[in-house]
């Protein structure tokens, strides 16, 4: 308990999903917690269980593609703490999954503007004080990409897009001591889980919604298994490690 005692965390899309989970890891591990998501409702959720943990909480709901909004949000919470520590950024959002050519440009224009261009805005906005201590950056990728998942094209390009901007970015803030990786994460988060419960039992293989079999036979959750991981990597634990992607997937993307 207390690794990350004392330090700062911007998560966004905290709302739900991984985000949620990982906001509430962080508080037990002692973070100051700076929330944002677009879903008011949820991020109260999210505020909620964390403040219940003994955590202090600033949050705000906006659109995290919004660089005003963005701009304000991180000003505001320096204002609150002072700096900023540690960067987690998750929100996206993505359209039904449907065949490449089907696509549309409004499809390709959602995934990019909410994931690659949000998660472009937060690292530039957070640079300045991530440096003046050295600091912690964690972009989230996806097996969509790395693997090609059918249906998934233009979610699939911007997870790919982070990562190779994780990566250049990794190299060129490594003098600043500014630790920048992304996790690749497969997990059944609360929302698709609601999803499967509605199915009769017989059609809740998570298979059939795209996830591959595991190595492990066994699914990711999202708190005892990302959670974990993104913890490690916003820790000193993880400060040797920079421009990687990990893998928490059970073993689906096992590479030579």
């Amino acid at each position: 308990m207390g690794k990350l005692a004392g330090k700062v965390a911007i998560i966004t899309g905290a709302g739900g999903g991984l985000g949620k989970h990982i906001a509430v890891r962080f508080a037990e591990e002692g973070a100051l917690l700076s929330l944002c998501d677009i879903n008011t409702e949820r991020l109260k959720e999210t505020t909620e269980l964390c403040k219940s943990k003994g955590a202090s909480v600033f949050a705000n709901a906006f659109d995290a593609s919004d660089l005003d909004q963005s701009n304000e949000f991180v000003s505001a919470t320096v204002e609150h703490y002072q700096t900023v520590d540690i960067l987690v950024n998750l929100a996206i959002a993505i359209k039904t999954p449907h065949s490449f050519l089907d696509h549309t440009r409004e499809t390709l224009d959602i995934s990019y503007q909410t994931g690659l261009v949000s998660t472009w805005n937060f690292m530039k906005l957070c640079y300045p004080y991530l440096k003046e201590k050295g600091g912690k950056v964690i972009n989230f990728g996806s097996g969509s990409g790395d693997q090609g998942q059918e249906g998934y094209a233009a979610y699939a390009a911007i997870k790919e897009a982070i990562r190779g901007l994780s990566r250049v970015a990794a190299r060129e803030w490594g003098p600043d001591n500014i630790n920048v990786n992304v996790i690749n994460p497969g997990a059944i988060t609360d929302g698709i889980q609601a999803y499967l419960d509605l199915l009769p039992e017989e059609e809740r293989d998570p298979t059939k919604l795209g996830f591959e079999q595991t190595s492990l036979r066994r699914f990711g959750a999202p708190y005892e298994d990302i959670a974990p991981v993104a913890l490690f990597l916003a820790s000193e634990d993880s400060r040797h490690i920079t421009g990687q992607t990990l893998n928490v997937d059970g073993g689906v993307n096992i590479h030579a």
